[in-house]
């Protein structure tokens, strides 16, 4: 049968070993006299002391030897998880703006069904931004032909086109196009979203 383990409170066995040294002088003051004893119960005090502070500082470098690779491990493992959590939130506020334009898209698509004028005014619009308003050409889709007719009013020609397959328009000028296409411009909304900031 073996032993139980006993963990010893070294603090307590020192103090009781120092009581016994202590002691053992104590009981014979005739061999050691009055004096004589107080000086080798002050040294026995010192040298208890001294080994007990040297047994503490021994004890806490052996701890610490043996605890420092797993504060290695740990700091490994919070710096991994800091790092998992900053992708997380990146991705997330990535997803965010990609489904707050999946809405917005929708939500104009059907500004844009329901009222058919909007396109036509943000045609004007672009039109306004165009610096040369020289022999500007307006091709939008034969959906909204039935609500816009073709017109030529001064420089400004607005056509039907069959190629166009959703709302908005596209601009025709000498210096090159403007593409007013829904989808394009949240396209690009898109790029500069993401691609500034993720």
């Amino acid at each position: 049968m073996t032993k139980p383990y006993v963990l010893y409170d070294l603090e307590r066995e020192v103090e009781s070993a120092q009581s016994e040294f202590v002691g053992f002088f104590d009981a014979s003051p005739e061999a050691q006299g009055g004096h004589g004893q107080r000086d080798i119960e002050e040294e026995a005090r010192k040298v208890f002391e001294d080994a007990f502070a040297q047994g503490e500082k021994a004890g806490y470098e052996m701890g610490m030897k043996k605890v420092d690779p797993l504060v290695k491990r740990i700091n490994n493992y919070i710096a991994g998880l800091t790092s998992f959590r900053d992708e997380l939130v990146k991705k997330s506020e990535k997803l965010s703006v990609e489904l707050a334009l999946i809405f917005a898209e929708a939500i104009v698509l059907k500004e844009c069904e329901e009222r058919r004028e909007v396109v036509m005014e943000m045609a004007r619009r672009a039109v306004e931004l165009c610096e040369d308003k020289g022999q500007i050409l307006i091709k939008i889709r034969a959906e909204d032909a039935r609500h816009i007719p073709e017109t030529s009013i001064g420089s400004l020609k607005v056509v039907h086109d069959d190629t166009l397959k959703e709302p908005g328009f596209v601009i025709e000028t000498a210096f090159g196009d403007i593409d007013g296409r829904i989808s394009t411009q949240i396209e690009e909304l898109k790029k500069e979203l993401l691609n500034g900031h993720f």
